[in-house]
Order: C-alpha cells, then structure tokens, then sequence
C-alpha cells in the first residue's frame, strides 16, 4: 500500500500575502477558488494508487486545515505538528502507522500542482530501485559567492539535481531514519537527507516537473493560477492577446538601449536596469497575455540583482515564464514614440534580436516608429515611450494562419 503525508504547518517569512486566512499560513491562501492545501490534498486523493493521507497542521491550525479540507477523500486524519519540519513529519509519519513495508510519500502542503504522472513515477521508482525522490537536473549556471554577494566561483552543475517533493520511502526505513535523527539531535534538509545519513538504503531520483514548483512568494500564487485554470476544462484555450506601455525620461550620462540595441546617443533612458521602454513594454504585453504579474512585480527596481541589467534579458526571462505555462508567441508588434533618434536603420537588428528571445521569426516582429508632434513632454523630446502588442496561444494551437 501507499500513503501521502503532507506537512503543512510551517511558516514562511517571505510569503506576506496576507491572504493566508486568520493563521497567517499560505497554504490557506487562495488559489483559482480553493485554498492551496486543498489543491495539494487533492492531488493525491485522486490517484489510485493512493490508500490515504495523513495531514500535519500547526497545532493552532487544526480547526482552519478541517474547514479546508472539508469533504476531502482518503483524509485518514489532521495532526497537530512540531517546532520545525521535521518533528511535524516524524509525528505525522507515527500517526499514520501502516505495515513496514509499505509506501509513505512526503510531500510539501504548498505544492498544489503535483501530478499524476510525477507521483507515479516516484511510486514506480520506489517499488522496483528502493527510496525515490522527485528532481530535475539543474540547467542554470550556479555560482558561489561570500556575505557580501561577491562571486567566488562556478559551481560545476554536472550531475547536480534539483529535488522536489514527493519523496518516498518504506515505511520502517523513514521510521528508522526519524528516530535516529531524533536521538542524536540531528536536523535535516528533508527526508532523503535523514535516510542518506542513517540508513544504509541508497535514495534514487525521478524525473520531477518544473511545475511542480513551491509556493514561497505572493506572486507564486499568480502562477500557480495560471497554471491550474487551463486545466479546467470550462475554460476555453483561445489565443491570447495582451497590451503593454512604458515611458522613461532620457537624461545625459546613461547610454541610450531600444529593442536591444545601443543606439549612439547624448542622452539615454533613465531606469533601474538599462531601461529599454521598447522591451519593457514588450515584456508587459507578453505577460498581460498570459495572466501574469507585470515586471515591476517580476523584476522590482528595489532589488539590486536588476540594477542596470540588460532588458533582453528581462525578455527571455519573460519568454520562460510563457513557455514554462505552455505558450508560444504568435506575433508582436510594438510602436515607439520619440522625437529623436531615428530608429529606422536599426529597426531590422531590433527585430532579428526581439525574434531571438522568443523563438519566432523576424516576420513575426512588427516595429514602427512616430513622432509626438511636439506635443508634450515627449514632444519636447524629454523622454521616450512605447506601446506593444502580443498574440500568444498553446504551443499546439498555433497554426500558419494564426502566426
């Protein structure tokens, strides 16, 4: 047999949405109608090779965790839980029983978008090489840096993985590995951690799935909406078309950038990064489409890791977040207006880059140019703006026409 246990009494001071209900906790936040623990608790009530599950609340949550998961399948029972996340796990896993060799899957309450088919290849996992962990290799370049942010090196990320939840274990083997852990006042960074260090059972991994993402952050809500309303079958998957603007002031001493290209100038966009107004408002208008938060949200211009950094690659950045929910772009078509300079000799290279980032054709990039006609302070030539469009749609559904 195999059970889910799912930790939820835990806080996070980076998540300050206030919608977590009278706890605080973001897994009663919100999400596309349900709160979060309901989306997660569900998941796993509906596969079949699940007999159970077992919750662990904040000792003071109970009443909240029963209200949001009134009705819910397979709940063998709410446990108040511990001081840290171990202890929570260790009584939920005591609570839980079931015979030693069977399955017990652990999995984070703030992963509401687990799926069938990552659950069932750390079930199958499990069953045939021993304890399974869900993962994705990493593919960003990592780098190590001191207290002051200074780089100090490039991690080799060959053979690095990236684990998720669920992780899963025999039951007498997670009971084994929680009691020493305990009598010699051990901590660990998850389960698989506590099993490497006191058992002498090897931990294998499974394909995870990029979605398959915590929530940690308000914003991480959003996408998680995204994400979870397309698979509702009311809603209908048409293309999506999404509208951006922005308007920067130019000003002497910064270097002038549009559409990814430096253009010789005596005065540039003044901004936090290099304040590209024709990709920023592309950047607003990819997002728009897709249901996202905007890049003051995405990219605060409080946070110094943004700090004069180049607006392409805000882009592609941006173009991730769509592909990562699916969509692929259609066409773009952006309007900039300024006095001066004249963008007409680099309105190819602009859509060549733009075309770059987003994996589609230079045809698929339109870019024009007017005037304010004097009027205005864009007409006084103090500062530029821009206006976008874009039509994105499911990767499948683009079709010759559409694009």
């Amino acid at each position: 047999m195999a059970y889910a246990l799912i930790p939820a009494a835990g806080r996070a001071a980076r998540f300050q949405s206030g919608e977590g209900g009278s706890s605080g906790n973001k897994v009663y936040s919100p999400l596309a109608g349900k709160p979060v623990l309901r989306w997660t608790v569900e998941a796993f009530a509906r596969h079949p090779e699940i007999e159970g599950i077992v919750v662990i609340c904040g000792p003071e949550e109970a009443a909240a965790c029963r209200a949001a998961l009134t009705g819910t399948e397979k709940l063998l029972a709410i446990v108040p839980g511990g001081r840290t996340r171990q202890e929570s796990v260790a009584m939920g896993l005591f609570a839980l029983g079931g015979g030693p060799d069977d399955l017990v899957m652990v999995h984070d309450g703030a992963r509401p978008l687990v799926s069938d088919e990552v659950i069932t290849r750390c079930l199958k996992a499990a069953r045939s090489l021993g304890n399974s962990v869900a993962a994705l290799p990493v593919t960003d370049t990592l780098k190590a840096a001191d207290d002051t942010q200074i780089v100090t090196r490039t991690v080799d990320r060959e053979g690095l993985w990236a684990v998720q939840t669920p992780q899963v274990f025999r039951v007498a083997t997670l009971y084994e590995a929680h009691t020493s852990a305990r009598d010699r006042g051990w901590t660990g960074t998850d389960e698989a951690s506590l099993v490497e260090m006191f058992t002498d059972e090897a931990v294998h991994l499974a394909l995870g799935d990029p979605e398959n993402f915590k929530i940690t952050r308000p914003e991480d809500l959003r996408l998680a909406e995204a994400l979870l309303l397309p698979r509702s079958e009311a809603v209908p998957m048409l293309p999506r078309i999404g509208f951006g603007y922005d308007i920067h002031p130019l000003i002497a001493g910064r270097r002038l950038f549009l559409g990814g290209v430096e253009i010789p100038s005596d005065r540039g966009l003044d901004g936090h990064s290099d304040a590209d107004v024709l990709l920023h408002a592309l950047c607003d208008a990819l997002l728009g489409a897709a249901g996202l938060p905007d890049i003051g949200n995405l990219f605060p211009n409080t946070d110094a890791a943004y700090k004069n950094i180049s607006s392409l690659s805000l882009l592609r950045d941006v173009f991730g977040h769509l592909t990562k929910l699916g969509y692929a772009v259609g066409n773009v078509d952006i309007t900039l207006i300024a006095e001066a300079p004249k963008i007409a000799p680099h309105v190819l290279q602009m859509r060549t880059i733009i075309a770059d980032a987003l994996g589609v054709t230079p045809s698929q990039v339109g870019i024009k140019a007017t005037t304010n006609e004097g009027l205005g302070a864009l007409g006084r030539g103090e500062g530029i703006a821009a206006h976008a469009v874009a039509l994105i749609a499911r990767s499948s559904e683009l079709s010759p026409e559409i694009c």
